[in-house]
Parts: C-alpha cells; structure tokens; sequence
C-alpha cells in the first residue's frame, strides 16, 4: 500500500466496495489511521472487514477493532478468515447483501457474549478445562510438518479417575452419518467388561433397539432383554436402568452438534466419550469443523478411527496428538462378540484412563503344565 492510496483509489477507481481482510497496514500506510479521508473522498464506499478468527487471546483485540470502526458507520465486520472453509462462499454472500446496520452488529456481539457466558457456566458447572486449541488437518499441515513427539505440549487437563463404587456412562457416537461403526464399538466395549466381570448394559436408541432383537427372533421386549450374553436396553429407559449396572454403555448414533435435546445432556454427561471417526479424504473437513468447533467438551473426547490403515492413522494422529487430541485405531474384528486384541487393548486403554479397571487376564491352556 501506496502514501496516496486514498486519493489514486478515489480517482481512478472509486469502487461501491472495499474488502479489507486483517486491516492494511504497511510502513506508508495504515488503514485506521486513514479511514476518515477514505471516507471522505469516497462518501458512498461500502467497507466489508474481515478480522480473522476470534479467540480468548485476541477477543479484546476484536472488540478495539469494532470499536474504533463504528463511529464510522462501518458495520460490516466479520469474524472470518481467509483461509477458512467457506470463504468464498461467505464473502459472495456478504457482496450480495445489504450492509450491516449498528443493530444487526450489536446482536452479533450480544450473542457472541452469551455464547462465553454459557461456556463459563459450563466451566462451573462440570468444573472442567476447556482446551480450545486449534486444530488444522489441511493436506499440507499434515504432510509436509516434520513431527517430533518430544516437542508436543502435554495438556494440563487430566481425566477424573472414577471410584469404584460410581456408576460410569460411556458414550459412544459417530461424527458424521456417513461414517459406521459406533454401535460395534458399544457392543466390543460391552464384550471386554463382561469378560473382566464387570456389570454392564448396552443402550440403544429405540429403532435400533426393536431391529436388533427382531432379528434375534424377539417379537418385543420392552423392559430390555439379554442377548449374546450382553444385557442390552432401549435409551428410552436409560433413566430408569443405568444406575442398575456400573456401566452404562450407550450409543448416541451421530454425535450431538447443538447444545439442547437428551442426547446432548446425556453425551456430555458421559464419564468416557467416544467418536468414532474417519481419515477419508472427503471426511477430513467434517472433522476439523468438529474439533473447532465451540463445544466444550471436545478434548475430553477419545477419537476412534475405524477402518483406517496404520499409515494413515500415524500421519494424522501425530498432528492431532500435538493439538492435545486423544486419538485411537481400531479394526474389523472376526465378531462383535469376539474383539480382535488390538480392540481390546484400545478400549482396556480408554477406560483405565478414568477406572480401575482391570481386562480379563488371556487364558494359555497349556501354561504351567509341566512335560516329562
């Protein structure tokens, strides 16, 4: 940017708008300090600004920039980045619309206020850490950083570790509809406890409830029944039957993205939770939108991959890993009824972060025979 930028804009170009995206300041011209000349020599110039995102660190920063901005009837200030998903999209919009009035810019920041005070009652009410890290999966993050594991930042929030005696929901979800495997997972986890003797019952939501034990020949079993070994219940009657089981496992099918409605306050009730997620090329943006996003719990999550290869788990996890991320690879087992060791030893991992639990020691038939 030119010393006379104004006057070389007014004149050859004089322009219904100007986008200006993280201000424009160099060492011959600031934007601020220039407004009102601007202004002046283009007195119908519609200004578009785009801050960038906001966080708790530059929150204050955002509120300086709207304040110094309004008295200039400029309202059209917006927290986008350019280089967010949707940018382009977002911006045809805004050049196809009518100007933000000072109300319109005045609920926007109303919200947003509401928005914190509601994460801050969060904070009290769970008495939680919410780690609001970025976390950038774009192609080239994630393949061209060199990783070095001595260098990732060790998160300061460490998972509750559980008594005995205290009845522990685990949630299990997916992130996106497209993706499968959730109940599986509920069912494997439900498997292992049985089989260190612990008492556990399955919850699924009432249409999947009513297909499963269909298929097993139960015309209805409202009250829940038993199958494979594994008590399983309709999530109609969690309420009533989770506290009769020390583990309640329930599958929420997608994973809930607004913060209203009994999937969301059981989900984030759950002691454990658990996404099933996957590295798929045209899943990666799903993910990423999630883990930016503004929900409070999202690194208290265990991110399960499933299927994935081992190649591709390692060069995503470590890029998650570094942005304080718990990540996890699964694969197909013989059975739902039979995890495969790796399964096994993913979910055994998982819960002892929060229990005592201990899995079933394996069984050598032959050990300890002495031979002749």
């Amino acid at each position: 940017m030119k010393a006379n930028f104004n006057k070389r804009i007014a004149e050859h170009y004089n322009p219904h708008i100007l986008v200006v995206v993280r201000g424009c300041k160099s060492k011959n011209y600031d934007f601020f300090a220039n407004i009102k000349t601007l202004l002046e020599l283009c007195p119908t110039l519609r200004i578009i600004y785009f801050y960038g995102n906001v966080t708790k660190d530059n929150e204050q920063d955002y509120l300086d920039t709207v304040e110094t901005l309004a008295p200039f009837e400029i309202y059209d200030i917006f927290p986008y980045d350019l280089y967010e998903r949707g940018f382009k999209t977002k911006i045809l919009e805004l050049l196809s619309s009518e100007p933000t009035s000072s109300y319109q810019l005045q609920k926007i920041l109303e919200q947003r206020r509401k928005d914190e005070e509601n994460a801050e009652q969060f904070i009290r009410k769970f008495e939680r850490i919410i780690d609001t890290t970025p976390v950038d999966l774009s192609k080239q993050k994630v393949e061209n950083e060199i990783y070095d594991s001595e260098n990732i930042e060790k998160i300061d929030m460490i998972p509750e570790r559980l008594s005995a005696d205290e009845n522990i929901t685990i949630g299990t979800a997916l992130l996106s509809g497209r993706q499968t495997g959730s109940i599986l997972t509920a069912f494997e986890i439900a498997v292992i406890l049985k089989e260190a003797k612990e008492s556990a019952a399955v919850f699924l939501d009432d249409e999947t409830y009513q297909n499963y034990i269909f298929y097993h020949g139960i015309e209805d079993a409202p009250k829940g029944c038993k199958i494979n070994g594994l008590t399983i219940y309709p999530m109609s009657l969690f309420d009533e039957k989770h506290l009769t089981v020390k583990y309640a496992v329930c599958d929420f099918g997608t994973a809930p993205a607004e913060r209203s409605g009994d999937n969301y306050d059981r989900f984030v009730k759950s002691e454990i939770k658990i996404c099933i997620c996957s590295f798929n090329e045209w899943d990666i943006c799903t993910l990423a939108d999630w883990l930016n996003s503004p929900l409070p719990y999202i690194k208290e999550i265990n991110y399960i991959f499933f299927p994935v290869s081992e190649k591709s788990f390692i060069k995503f996890s470590k890029q998650m890993a570094k942005e304080h991320c718990k990540t996890f690879r699964t694969e197909s087992s013989p059975d739902y009824t039979q995890p495969s060791e790796l399964n096994k030893s993913v979910y055994s991992h998982i819960i002892k972060q929060y229990t005592d639990f201990e899995p079933a020691k394996k069984h050598f038939p032959f050990k300890g025979r002495q031979t002749k």
